[in-house]
């Protein structure tokens, strides 16, 4: 619906110059009204429409940077992964998809909050893809032959995947959102997604000789261009110039345009150094070796030419449609550029790469920074801000009186104590991040004192400096709390239980929080089981006293059994929820998780446990999917790893639930979920009458004009 009313504000736009003050008035009325009919305002309208950003990715650091290409600097970085990622990113105007092809995980952002709404494991490498279409997210598993559409803010199933029963070469959608597919077997579907069926329809099957699994689809503003190189077949249909072409076959991978013209379609093969045009209604096959590029990267169409990026050769060369050169090589800040073709721009991007090249229109380049290392790391999975009500009115003065007896209070001093505020943590330049990777060991136990060391990450600042670390623990000892302020990133802390039972074996509760001149952050937790005392035992042997000499006896042989140690912890504060899934009941969610090493072959216990709500559910530290409970609000979801009395958690997910009920829909399916009423809808209802009445007047005021004045 989005991008629908997004269409109409850019129609609106478009016409505003050739229409009346009272026309415009009133169009923009109709749309305003519309907006807050349908549960969709203004400000996610604004969004809708291009904001001229562009997100680039850093594969090394894990990190997807947006760029501005006005000013030619990045204004937001996302760590959305770990180090040496295999970022693929697919964007719109509200929201932001990145597959990682090294883990499999997909993860969506929202670009009006930049929080991870959602996540999805799919396979690992190659196999899945992702679509935007519309208002709508396909995900793709080639391998598995199926195509998933799926809920663009958890990532989860909505209706019935389309499965073709054999792998899939290649999945594109055009402008239309026809989602285009080619199997291994060589025949070319057309989909649809069916809303009412909650499914998609196929709306063709056709059979092409000579395609088959290295098969690339290119999508146009209508249909789709077939390039079955390694059988010598190009097809274009759904066009309105469907042709077949025959073509000299090429074996290898086919590098195509993620989309084009339908009259200017080029695909790579870098294994024969070549690039495929179909220029109008001809094949034509460019040897790139006489341009310097032996290995071509996937190319794009942009302003009529084709820019080929050059593996190796930190270029990329222009071509014509013809295939000749087409203007001077642009250079590339880096040996690999890959293209990003966003927003009618093109930027020449290097995944770790300092900087980036931006092409405008007219051929022209333009350098572009993407690291910036003094613009701090977002963190996806931070804890929403806080809605903060207004302050009550401020009370009026008491009367005054003349209270000067022996005794009495001065009445110019008041006796309120100071109110002291605490910023809301995760907010920028205000307080700190949560502390990552809370560890609890046990230094000693002498049956009177428990000393235990607790250690943990640098929180993040968020602008402002860390100052310190407040540690507090809880539990059965004298006292009840310990507590302790420091400025690193460990603590030593004594625990008196003399006389009591939490010196055998019991629970201790620790939470360290950051913090800083403007206050403290989220608090991070840990929990350990105390060890019981080793007591030495010494048995003295009793004296003999006989009247025959014996003889000697022969020597004793003490056997002394060490147990086996505790298996060890494997490392805190790893990523091993893998994807957060929906399971139909707002109050619950699937966790998944896909442990690394150290995690799966752990030979303790493991838990999933939502922290927030303290509810907990077994699970196999090898990796594995359960159910767990959750509320409204945001849920941080951990995985904890047990071993000898001591326990650490892994990396948290903040699961976000939202109070929307899924709209059910018949076999137990789930469907979309409706769209909750906005706050807003009734100042956009106001607005749309107001510029309503504005149009009547100005109409009014036309009329009555004379026509000598017109």
């Amino acid at each position: 619906m989005g991008s629908t009313l997004g269409k109409i504000a850019r129609r609106v736009v478009a016409v505003g110059r050739r229409q009346s003050a009272s026309a415009t008035a009133a169009s923009l009325g109709v749309l305003l009204l519309v907006g807050a009919a349908l549960g969709n305002g203004i400000a996610r309208t604004a969004v809708d429409v291009s904001d001229g950003m562009t997100w680039l990715g850093d594969d090394e650091r894990g990190e997807v940077v947006q760029v501005n290409p006005s000013s030619g600097k990045p204004q937001t970085r996302l760590q959305v992964s770990g180090g040496d990622a295999q970022l693929e990113i697919a964007q719109s105007d509200d929201r932001l998809i990145v597959l990682d092809r090294r883990t499999g995980q997909i993860t969506v952002v929202d670009l009006a909050t930049l929080l991870a709404s959602g996540r999805r494991q799919a396979p690992v490498g190659q196999s899945p893809k992702v679509l935007i279409v519309d208002d709508r997210i396909h995900v793709v598993d080639r391998d598995a032959g199926t195509v998933h559409n799926v809920d663009p803010v958890t990532l989860a199933d909505v209706g019935e995947p389309w499965r073709v029963g054999r792998p899939l070469a290649d999945v594109v959608a055009d402008d239309r959102g026809v989602v285009w597919a080619v199997d291994h077997g060589g025949n070319l579907h057309a989909l649809e997604w069916a809303e009412d069926a909650h499914k998609f329809r196929r709306l063709s099957n056709r059979p092409v000789p000579g395609a088959g699994p290295r098969t690339a689809l290119v999508p146009h503003e209508r249909g789709v261009t077939l390039l079955g190189l390694e059988g010598g077949v190009v097809v274009r249909d759904g066009t309105t110039r469907d042709l077949t072409l025959g073509t000299d076959s090429l074996s290898g991978e086919v590098l195509a345009a993620q989309t084009s013209p339908p009259g200017l379609v080029p695909a790579a093969v870098p294994d024969a150094g070549a690039v495929v045009l179909v220029s109008d209604d001809d094949v034509v096959r460019v040897d790139m070796g006489q341009y310097g590029c032996a290995r071509p990267g996937r190319p794009a169409v942009f302003r009529d030419r084709v820019y080929v990026p050059c593996r190796g050769a930190g270029k990329v060369v222009v071509l014509d449609r013809s295939g000749k050169r087409g203007s001077q090589d642009v250079p590339a800040p880096g040996d690999d550029p890959e293209l990003v073709f966003d927003d009618g721009k093109l930027f020449i991007n290097t995944p770790g790469a300092s900087n980036g090249v931006i092409v405008d229109t007219d051929g022209r380049t333009k350098d572009v920074v993407i690291r910036s290392p003094e613009l701090p790391v977002t963190d996806p999975d931070r804890s929403p801000i806080p809605s903060v009500p207004s302050p009550p009115p401020p009370r009026p003065d008491p009367p005054t009186r003349d209270d000067r007896r022996p005794g009495g209070p001065d009445p110019t001093t008041t006796t309120d104590a100071p109110v002291t505020t605490t910023p809301s943590a995760g907010v920028k330049g205000v307080a700190p991040g949560r502390p990552p990777g809370v560890t609890v060991n046990q230094v000693s136990n002498d049956g009177s004192t428990v000393v235990v060391r607790v250690t943990w990450g640098a929180a993040p600042d968020n602008g402002e400096a860390v100052s310190g670390y407040s540690v507090t623990a809880t539990g059965g000892f004298s006292g009840g709390t310990k507590s302790t302020r420091v400025a690193g990133t460990s603590a030593d802390l004594s625990l008196p239980c003399a006389g009591g039972a939490f010196c055998a074996s019991g629970r201790l509760d620790v939470s360290v929080t950051a913090y800083n001149r403007l206050g403290s952050g989220e608090a991070a937790t840990a929990s350990f089981s105390v060890r019981p005392p080793v007591v030495a035992t010494t048995t003295q042997p009793q004296p003999t006293t006989t009247t025959t000499t014996p003889p000697p006896p022969p020597p004793t042989t003490t056997t002394t059994t060490t147990p086996p140690p505790p298996p060890s912890l494997p490392t805190a504060g790893a990523v091993v929820i893998s994807s957060v899934g929906a399971t139909g009941d707002v109050f619950s969610r699937i966790i998944n998780t896909s442990p690394p090493a150290d995690w799966a072959n752990h030979s303790g216990t493991c838990e999933v446990v939502n922290i927030t709500y303290s509810t907990s559910v077994p699970i196999a530290c090898g990796g594995g999917s359960v159910e767990i409970y959750v509320d409204i609000g945001t849920n941080r979801i951990v995985v904890r790893a047990h071993a000898g009395g001591q326990s650490v958690d892994s990396y948290a997910r903040s699961v976000i639930v939202r109070d929307l009920e899924p709209e059910p829909c018949g076999g137990g399916r789930i469907c979309q979920p409706r769209s909750a009423p906005r706050a807003d809808a009734a100042p956009m209802a106001s607005g749309g009458l107001a510029l309503l009445a504005a149009a009547w007047l100005l109409g009014l005021r036309n009329r009555k004009r004379p026509e000598d004045e017109r």
